[in-house]
């Protein structure tokens, strides 16, 4: 998306929808993974894909994308690949069973970070130069010890790895843009522990991010409370992917999602909310319970009428109410930089 959409239909797109969205996460080494020519940096997958996404950032008016890798381009892993069925292997080179005869590094683990840390800012510079403003940087979505399979893009860490790799390379981040917004952990906040625990790392997180996927509304200001005492209150706390993972999207569903939202900006204090994917296919199994509309797939050449999408055609979408309605509401009329007033309820009434 939105390389799938008719012209007309990709400004209805950004118009319609998105106009209104602050941010929008960017899937390092999932959506966008292209490479150079060594497979160190990031480039378009497609000879337009870059050229569709700044349009896309401007004509709706989106400010800036939350850079976040599935995985590392290729050259920095173990398997030199984006996915992988072995664990062993589809981690870091420094990492894997064999660094120690890497033909470049030998197994020199401080030139392969500082290396590696410079090919993150050059994919932050890549964006900027064409004028998409990088506003939060994440090092790696849900990062886990056991991140492996050839279904899609990962790259595993243990909790002990993954401190070692944001503490080389997050001050080649902060110093490229101290004004980009360094994010962890993206997943149960489990792997910010550690980083919060220590003053150097603690000091280059701006923002603990965690997913909230599909959960009741009723449990954030719960998780949200046990986060704060956790932690403290000197970094901000929001959640950066909610969807329903199972089933379709339902009334009782729309509803939940505008308590989640409510209750995450004012009994959370959550500077943002995100939620996973505007547009899916209708092909998709998982569609209704993860998008905010639907498209019909430009190469689908059958003549006839889907039956649940009449009258939809190749390369064209339509909303996904029960979610958009709930989400959309808050898109479309609350103000950038507003705030939450402070309510003291005697007895908390969810």
């Amino acid at each position: 998306m939105p390389h799938d959409l008719t012209p007309p239909e990709r400004q209805r797109f950004f118009k319609q929808m998105l106009t209104g969205f602050r941010y929008c996460r960017l899937a390092g080494g999932l959506y966008w993974r292209g490479t150079d020519p060594e497979k160190k940096t990031l480039q378009g997958r497609w000879p337009t894909q870059m050229a569709e996404l700044q349009e896309m950032m401007t004509v709706s008016g989106i400010e800036g994308v939350s850079l976040e890798y599935w995985s590392p381009a290729p050259f920095w892993k173990a398997n030199e690949s984006y996915v992988g069925p072995k664990k062993e292997t589809n981690v870091l080179k420094p990492f894997g069973p064999n660094f120690a005869n890497d033909p470049v590094y030998k197994g020199d683990a401080e030139r392969f970070f500082t290396d590696f840390g410079q090919a993150l800012v050059h994919d932050i510079r890549f964006l900027e130069n064409l004028g998409i403003k990088v506003s939060f940087w994440g090092l790696q979505n849900e990062p886990r010890s056991w991140s492996f399979g050839n279904d899609y893009s990962r790259c595993a860490y243990t909790k002990e790895q993954h401190v070692t790799a944001f503490r080389a390379v997050a001050p080649a981040i902060r110093a490229h843009n101290p004004a980009i917004r360094i994010i962890a952990d993206t997943w149960h906040l489990n792997y910010a522990a550690p980083l919060m625990a220590e003053p150097a790392t603690r000091s280059l997180i701006d923002a603990l991010v965690l997913h909230h996927v599909g959960s009741d509304a009723n449990i954030v200001p719960v998780e949200a409370a046990a986060a704060y005492k956790r932690f403290g209150r000197d970094k901000p706390l929001f959640q950066n992917e909610y969807e329903y993972l199972n089933g379709q999207t339902t009334p009782a569903r729309c509803m939940n999602t505008v308590l989640h939202i409510m209750n995450w900006f004012q009994l959370g204090e959550a500077p943002s909310w995100f939620w996973i994917h505007a547009l899916k296919p209708i092909t998709n199994s998982e569609a209704s319970g993860y998008s905010l509309g639907f498209w019909r797939p430009a190469n689908d050449k059958n003549p006839a009428d889907h039956p649940k999408f009449p009258g939809l055609k190749p390369g064209h979408w339509t909303w996904n109410p029960y979610n958009w309605n709930a989400v959309g509401s808050f898109v479309k009329h609350l103000p950038w930089d507003s705030r939450a007033l402070s309510v003291t309820e005697a007895v908390q009434d969810p």
